[in-house]
């Protein structure tokens, strides 16, 4: 992974487990880079899709609004069923917000993964091929979450029960 793009990885992190807006200067002094290198990944990463606000105490990551129904979805398959585990997803009508995994180190991993639609899909797939470092997933044998929203109940268990015909969901939290 170039530099770069483990910048940006990290500085993901940092908004997401953050529970108050950090400062530009705080993140570039935490680089070792200028603020305008934080502002132009801050800008990368809203062209990527991740909801970062600008407020007067720092970048946050805003959770938006849902309007459907939401679960935690633990999810175990191999690198090469990725596609079609989100596809399910979409094909029901549900979006997925985020992948997480649990490291016996760091604790829970999270990472913004805005999935609305098959674009998405194939944005997300060209970038995991790209890397070097692979999946999150990869460091549990395939096991991850994933927090998805879908319009209806039913839409949600028309997800659950595909997932479950596929042999890729090992359990749901609501």
């Amino acid at each position: 992974m170039k530099k770069t793009e483990k910048r940006r990885q990290q500085l993901l992190m940092m908004l997401s487990h953050s529970l108050a807006p950090i400062t530009g200067e705080s993140l570039a002094q935490t680089f070792n880079v200028t603020r305008q290198i934080i502002v132009n990944d801050i800008a990368s990463l809203r062209a990527d899709g991740y909801p970062i606000a600008s407020t007067v105490k720092g970048y946050e990551i805003r959770n938006t609004p849902t309007q459907g129904i939401l679960r935690t979805i633990t999810c175990q398959h191999r690198s090469e069923d990725i596609r079609i585990e989100l596809e399910t997803i979409l094909q029901f009508g549900g979006i997925i917000h985020n992948v997480a995994v649990t490291h016996d180190v760091y604790g829970e991993l999270t990472a913004p993964l805005p999935i609305h639609t098959i674009a998405d899909i194939d944005t997300f797939l060209i970038k995991q091929k790209a890397s070097t470092n692979g999946l999150l997933s990869k460091l549990n044998n395939g096991l991850h979450t994933h927090l998805i929203e879908a319009n209806t109940l039913e839409d949600m268990d028309a997800i659950i029960k595909a997932l479950k015909e596929l042999h890729m969901l090992a359990s749901v939290n609501e």
